[in-house]
């Protein structure tokens, strides 16, 4: 009976400890293609509302975007206009979001994940896309993205 209430005052001290001093619990996310696409859609949703706290961790400090036309935005400028929280800013999200059709690939190498999926811009023009994720810390995060102009077959 000791070793019992032993065992859980400890626990109870260990929680009380981490909230007292900010250690953060960890949620251990899991590596499947649905949870790299439940993170991927949560960071389109993120950028939408204006979570900047919730793009800022996403994203690792090295973190890169490539555009269509060849310009590369870093983790600095991605997090700067999550903080644009304007209507006109949420309808071109929403636009987006219409856009990308509903069936992600995802291809998981350790950890590792690359997320591919196709935007129709119009008849003639697609833009393909991919997000690549490193699971660090017990999460996802993304390292690098890009996206090409590419003619519809």
């Amino acid at each position: 009976m000791k070793n019992m209430w032993s065992g859980t005052l400890f626990v109870l001290v260990s929680i009380f400890a981490a909230a007292e001093f900010g250690v953060a619990q960890v949620s251990q996310e899991a590596h499947t293609a649905d949870e790299v696409i439940a993170v991927d859609k949560g960071w389109t949703a993120a950028e939408e509302k204006g979570d900047v706290a919730y793009v800022d961790a996403l994203l690792l400090p090295e973190y890169r975007s490539v555009s269509p036309d060849g310009s590369t935005h870093s983790k600095e400028a991605i997090v700067a206009n999550t903080r644009k929280t304007t209507p006109e800013r949420a309808a071109m999200i929403e636009k987006y979001l219409v856009d990308h059709p509903t069936d992600m690939a995802v291809t998981i190498n350790g950890d590792t994940a690359v997320l591919t999926f196709t935007a129709v811009t119009d008849a003639k023009k697609l833009i393909r896309s991919c997000d690549i994720f490193v699971y660090r810390g017990g999460h996802w995060h993304a390292f690098y993205s890009q996206h090409t102009d590419a003619e519809k077959a």
